[in-house]
């Protein structure tokens, strides 16, 4: 039998704290809709990041966000499918969410890093 609380302990794969950042629609002046995502940094998860596979790549993606990485947190799920997802000057978008078996043990989160999304924490701006 595997000892599942072995199974992450490489190390740089260690549970790592990251900060939760909601995402809520507004419309600006113009009259579009944009995406505004706030976080003041108190809702966090502790999830292991790993590089997605090719396989899990194909099935989660989107048309509009590829999935780069997953993460694994105990648990049920704490953030939702659009939300962002804060590791130190790293941002990952939530492109999907799985609470794997569905009684809340483990959730996989299915997430895009992203270069271009400014991050209010790490920029000071």
């Amino acid at each position: 039998m595997i000892n599942a609380n072995m199974m992450y302990l490489r190390p740089g794969n260690l549970f790592k704290e990251f900060v939760i950042e909601n995402n809520r629609q507004k419309v600006t002046s113009t009259g579009r809709v944009v995406n505004d995502h706030k976080g003041d940094g108190i809702k966090t998860l502790y999830g292991c990041l790993a590089d997605a596979t090719t396989e899990t790549a194909k099935n989660k993606s989107t048309e509009d966000h590829t999935v780069t990485h997953t993460i694994v947190q105990r648990g049920t799920p704490l953030a939702k499918k659009t939300d962002k997802l804060v590791l130190g000057n790293r941002v990952f978008y939530v492109v999907a969410v799985d609470d794997t078996g569905g009684l809340g043990i483990s959730t996989l989160y299915y997430v895009e890093e992203r270069d271009d999304i400014k991050n209010d924490t790490r920029t000071g701006s």
